[in-house]
């Protein structure tokens, strides 16, 4: 009964209890043990919990439920925890003491006058008036009794990933946001990556944030993959975990990576006498990955940021960063008849390392494509090959576009 009274009193009045909770990308399902009496039992939620919680996504599991009963409460002033007590006011220099009558309308009585306000500022003898009330009531009538679960939908809890590429090493950390304005224990925590919509909108109410030591997080271990459900990608974060308000910075993932730069370019037919490339770099995924900004560092040097998506163990991964000033290659366009074409790309290796070329072209349907050293696709070609320092080489084909 103690243990059962403490997890009634912690849930009324906002205060973390043992529970467990799924974090996907804009909210989290989180699920609160609670130890039912027969019959009927009562949540009070805070405000903060309310204006966050999905609409519909309410349950109560553990007990067949026959109806439950939404209320909400208005916020009371601070004065109603003080009736029939004195409370100071601050006038003409010093403080002084009226006793509180009638919160509600309100009445003091001060030196045996009443009066329907105090004038200056008011100093309460302790907080119980100023801590935020519950926002609203929900009455749950159902069958049965004893250990039950809580669970709701709640934008208040959500998560991002942020990963670094330093030469072969990837590194992931998860970034968790507690915006529900407490401190949340968790016993289970999983994240989930992946495209899962919700169609009911919330309120969002930015908090300070704080952020975890990282030197103190590396020696924690990352997440651990737990499977594939619905086309999303599910992970475990080790060991119970506590979430102060604001964000908290957890390691994710430490993998090896063989990257390599890349230039690339992808355009429609270009009858221009230089193209540009795109630079960036590609690796395959180490193991399931879930999406996230990279930062890319490059021999102790940060040369950008992009994002990667979900993607398959083995799976491409390619980093696109932007311009490279030396990614251009020399087009020289023959005309052999009024619609048929050879043309000629030179790409010259500049660098000092390798690098990884790839060109992709369309055309107009219908056409006829000429061409060796690449793949051909529905709408043209694809040329994928490597280049040493100072190396080039020349991919030409013919092409007959549509009059």
């Amino acid at each position: 009964m103690k243990k059962q009274l403490l997890a009634a009193l912690a849930l009324a009045l906002g205060v973390a209890v043992a529970q467990e909770a799924t974090v996907y990308r804009a909210f989290a399902e989180v699920r609160l043990p609670v130890t039912l009496p027969a019959g009927s039992w009562t949540w009070e939620p805070s405000q903060v919990v309310l204006r966050n919680l999905i609409a519909g996504t309410l349950e109560l599991g553990g007990v067949e439920e026959l109806s439950r009963q939404v209320q909400l409460l208005p916020q009371s002033s601070p004065l109603a925890a003080y009736r029939g007590k004195r409370v100071q006011f601050y006038w003409e220099g010093r403080w002084r003491e009226a006793t509180v009558l009638d919160p509600d309308r309100p009445i003091f009585e001060y030196e045996g006058r009443y009066l329907t306000a105090l004038p200056g500022l008011i100093a309460y003898p302790d907080p119980d008036g100023l801590r935020p009330g519950p926002a609203a009531r929900v009455s749950f009538s159902y069958r049965g009794s004893g250990p039950a679960s809580l669970s709701y939908l709640s934008r208040g809890l959500t998560w991002k990933l942020y990963y670094t590429l330093e030469g072969s090493n990837l590194t992931g950390w998860a970034a968790l946001e507690n915006n529900l304005g407490q401190v949340l224990e968790f016993k289970q925590l999983e994240l989930v990556a992946g495209s899962v919509p919700v169609l009911e909108g919330g309120f969002d109410q930015p908090v300070p944030s704080t952020l975890e030591s990282r030197a103190a997080a590396l020696e924690k271990a990352g997440a651990e993959f737990v499977g594939e459900v619905g086309g999303t990608y599910r992970y475990r974060l080790p060991g119970a975990l506590t979430l102060q308000p604001g964000q908290t910075e957890l390691p994710f993932l430490q993998a090896r990576v063989q990257p390599t730069y890349i230039w690339r370019w992808q355009s429609g037919f270009s009858s221009a006498p230089e193209i540009r490339f795109e630079r960036g770099y590609r690796f395959a995924a180490p193991e399931n990955l879930a999406g996230g900004l990279v930062s890319v560092r490059d021999r102790g040097v940060f040369v950008g940021q992009s994002f990667v998506q979900e993607t398959a163990k083995g799976g491409p991964v390619t980093l696109s960063l932007g311009p490279d000033p030396e990614g251009r290659a020399q087009r020289r366009i023959e005309v052999l008849a009024q619609n048929r074409f050879r043309v000629s790309t030179t790409v010259k290796n500049p660098k000092q390392y390798g690098l990884e070329v790839e060109l992709s072209e369309s055309f107009p349907q219908p056409f006829t494509l000429e061409i060796s050293g690449a793949e051909r696709t529905p709408e043209g070609y694809r040329a994928r090959f490597t280049l040493a320092p100072g190396a080039s080489r020349v991919l030409t084909y013919t092409v007959t576009l549509p009059r």
